[in-house]
């Protein structure tokens, strides 16, 4: 990388000006981190997980004959729980870097200034 482009600050766009202000860049963090996919699917395995495990639990003999003796809602519950909670840790532990979501939000609005800019007035 060339001394011009690491002095830059990364809220700055190429011609010395900030594109998005202290308060949407912290809106872009909280909204980006917030919409994670990882939360989404760990909410859902989570959710499903105790749905399928209560089953299991309350009616243990349900499909025991058709699965050959085993508490198949009781097992598949139980891993349903772990893999939401397992997302929802790794979300919780690794979220998303804030440069990351401020580059993304600041390449958006470059390229809608960009787009305003060729618009005819």
């Amino acid at each position: 990388m060339t001394d011009e482009v690491q002095s830059q600050s990364p809220m700055q766009s190429q011609k010395g000006e900030e594109l998005l202000t202290k308060a949407q860049q912290d809106q872009a963090v909280k909204s980006a981190r917030s919409n994670d996919l990882r939360r989404l699917i760990g909410i859902l395995f989570t959710v499903y997980g105790v749905i399928v495990t209560t089953v299991g639990i309350i009616q243990p003999g349900a499909d025991v004959a058709k699965t050959g003796g085993i508490p198949i809602n009781l097992w598949t519950g139980i891993g349903m729980l772990i893999v939401g909670i397992g997302f929802l840790l790794w979300n919780r532990l690794r979220p998303l870097p804030a440069e990351d979501i401020i580059a993304s939000a600041e390449a958006s609005a470059r390229k809608a200034a960009v787009e305003h800019e060729g618009t005819p007035q």
